[in-house]
């Protein structure tokens, strides 16, 4: 046992004799009738003590029972306080649980508007690209002399018909065989159409400075005509 708990044990016990003693003092003085040089007789509801002994006896069971009651008070007072803790504890839990919840519900409502937006955008691009598609291919469409879109013949203008452009007249055909003859027309090969045509655009940009202004707009025009061909085999298969 500590030295600090000694004391405090010592230090309560000499409380405990002091207020007795004094509740004793206090009983047998409230008993004693100086007038009658003795003690005042029992009267109705007031009772008191005959004896010293009895006078102690009283006062320390007095004491005894107000030190049980504070204990008890105390005691009962702990509780409370730990329920209120307790509760205290469990509101927060249900406060911060809300919170959560309302910050995942606005999380999710911020995901699901970002996506509806993402949607609307993919669709309008969608959309602007066929509208796109259609307005170029009406103005670019190669007429069924100018390309055979069964067998993938090609009927070339003057302007393409050069000894030069004779390598990229031989792998345009190929392609336009391959995409026509082989069962359904693929995107694949509608793309690689489409890379072919415009490697061979700018390089005929080469020959704007000697080449007649009639003629290079139209070996452009059927260049892109023979690409928006392509893609649409794709779209109407």
């Amino acid at each position: 046992m500590s030295l600090s708990s000694l004391k405090s044990k010592s230090f309560a016990g000499l409380s405990v004799t002091f207020v007795t003693l004094l509740a004793a003092r206090i009983s047998v003085a409230d008993g004693y009738d100086g007038a009658s040089g003795g003690y005042a007789p029992m009267g109705y509801g007031y009772y008191h003590s005959s004896t010293v002994a009895e006078s102690y006896l009283r006062g320390r069971a007095a004491v005894i029972d107000a030190v049980g009651n504070f204990k008890v008070n105390d005691a009962r007072a702990g509780i409370l306080n730990q329920r209120v803790r307790s509760m205290s504890r469990d509101n927060d839990l249900r406060q911060t649980d809300a919170l959560y919840t309302q910050q995942k519900m606005w999380s999710d409502a911020r995901i699901a508007a970002r996506n509806d937006r993402e949607l609307q955008i993919r669709q309008g691009e969608h959309v602007l690209a066929m509208q796109r598609s259609t307005v170029y291919r009406d103005a670019y469409q190669l007429s069924d002399r100018e390309l055979n879109v069964k067998t993938g013949e090609i009927s070339w203008p003057e302007a393409l018909q050069g000894e030069k452009f004779a390598a990229s007249r031989e792998r345009m055909e190929e392609l336009f065989r391959r995409h026509v003859g082989y069962g359904a027309p693929q995107a694949n090969t509608a793309r690689e159409i489409a890379r072919s045509v415009d490697q061979w655009s700018r390089t005929l940009r080469n020959e704007v400075a000697t080449m007649p202004r009639e003629d290079f707009l139209a070996a452009q025009k059927f260049l892109v005509g023979l690409k928006y061909s392509a893609a649409s085999l794709v779209e109407t298969t």
